[in-house]
């Protein structure tokens, strides 16, 4: 039965296939987001319905929600329901007034020669800044070599790096306006480029495998909209099925590069280490889904009040340092999770974070909708994170591909949830852009 009900899961992916899916722009709402869906929901739920796959699960707590099998029915149920929602919204103009849609619209409109050399320029420039971050985070860490070979203290190590925190993302904007000064033009992004875009993915994330993703993501698009189109079947090539699997294999060795070791085995046995950390595509997907962190949330709230809010109360106090406020609430909300994972029952917020147990789980919008406002909060939540994604489709559709409006879709599509962390994350991307275009428009760039 919990099979049958995990394969419920793919109604989503046949609704696209048959009704909803955008052949026009690969890279539009409905195409991106129902990606999302297979990869992080479709895939670990009809996995998480057999036994062998709860069995894996590492806390004990997670194991016994995944394997309940009413809350794993409630959480196929409001899943599916949720997908379609999102999609509703991203239909819906709620923010008609952000600008009004220009007329013909040349996604291949060429840009005077010197206004390439000045976005490549301050792309340099960023990079440099960002670069400079880096190095100074590492001397404050031991080390670059140090640094890569103790990845599974990264957390630890890079706690008290606030300021070069801040900087460190230049690195990334650097890249991407290397690649915005090809706007125009039918240049490609050529293996020089491209290996900027990995190594400099590899030092913004610190070791992490997210912000690297994410970049190529932003590239890629930014190449789409301004440069050529990309369509599917171009990437049935074998250097895109080579890059594919590279990617592959550099995600799951980030993973246990995180253990004790790990490196020094990579260097005197690659080939075994690679082989030992390779446990199945199947295995990576169902490693790295929040699907029972949220089948979690729906456990403990069945014999728990909801917070009514409470948890988003972190927003309030986020910008203010934890050394000025000894009772701050965690701006992770998914740090109340984490903490009633680890057998917590008195979990209210808002909570200083040093009353918790230190570390989080992802709450995102189902979790968070839900745990404080219960079925009604996650169904409306749904629909207002579509109406965002669909709203800032639109925004960089009107606005003529600039580079501050790719930027925010695709973190939008990719990375925000309505959670205290995402819309927090946010923010902090929006005044990042923000000073980017200011600072370009200072010296009477073409406009961003």
């Amino acid at each position: 039965m919990r099979v049958l009900v995990g394969c419920l899961s793919i109604i989503p992916v046949l609704s696209w296939l048959f009704i909803n899916i955008n052949r026009k722009d690969i890279t539009a709402p409905v195409n991106v987001y129902t990606l999302l869906y297979i990869i992080n929901i479709m895939i670990p739920v009809i996995i998480y319905s057999t036994n062998s796959g709860s069995a894996a699960l590492g806390n004990e707590y997670l194991k016994v929600a995944v394997r309940n099998d009413n809350v794993f029915y409630l959480y196929v149920l409001l899943q599916v329901i949720s997908y379609f929602l999102v999609i509703i919204g991203t239909r819906i103009h709620l923010f008609v007034g952000i600008r009004k849609k220009r007329k013909n619209i040349d996604t291949n409109l060429n840009i005077q020669g010197n206004t390439q050399r000045g976005y490549f320029i301050w792309g340099c420039l960023f990079w440099m800044v960002g670069f400079f971050a880096f190095l100074m985070i590492m001397r404050r860490v031991g080390g670059i070599y140090y640094f890569f070979t103790h990845l599974q203290f990264r957390r630890s190590l890079t706690s008290n790096i606030d300021f070069w925190s801040w900087l460190l993302p230049f690195i990334n904007y650097g890249c991407l306006l290397i690649v915005y000064s090809l706007k125009g033009s039918s240049k490609k992004m050529g293996l020089p480029l491209i290996g900027l875009l990995v190594v400099s993915g590899l030092i913004s994330g610190l070791g992490g495998r997210k912000a690297l993703i994410i970049l190529l993501l932003e590239a890629i698009l930014i190449y789409h909209y301004t440069v050529k189109k990309i369509e599917l079947k171009k990437f049935i090539h074998l250097k895109y099925i080579l890059g594919v699997i590279l990617l592959y294999v550099f995600f799951i060795l980030m993973s246990n590069f995180r253990t004790q070791g790990a490196f020094e085995t990579f260097l005197s046995e690659p080939i075994s280490f690679i082989k030992q950390s390779n446990g199945g595509i199947f295995d990576t997907l169902r490693k790295e889904s929040y699907v029972p962190f949220f089948i979690a949330v729906l456990y403990y709230f069945k014999s728990h009040d909801f917070w009514f809010g409470r948890s988003f109360l972190g927003l309030i106090t986020a910008p203010i340092p934890s050394s000025l406020y000894a009772g701050k609430p965690p701006v992770d909300d998914g740090a109340y999770l984490y903490s009633i994972c680890s057998g917590r029952t008195e979990i209210t917020p808002p909570m200083p974070y040093s009353s918790l147990d230190g570390s989080s789980y992802p709450l995102e919008t189902f979790g968070s909708m839900y745990g404080n406002f219960g079925i009604v909060g996650l169904l409306l939540g749904m629909l207002l994170l579509g109406i965002i994604i669909g709203s800032a489709y639109r925004y960089m559709c009107n606005n003529n591909y600039s580079f501050f409006s790719i930027i925010l879709y695709t973190q939008v599509i990719m990375t925000f949830e309505l959670s205290t962390l995402r819309i927090f994350q946010l923010f902090g991307t929006i005044v990042m852009l923000g000073l980017i275009t200011f600072v370009v428009r200072k010296v009477k760039l073409k406009k961003i």
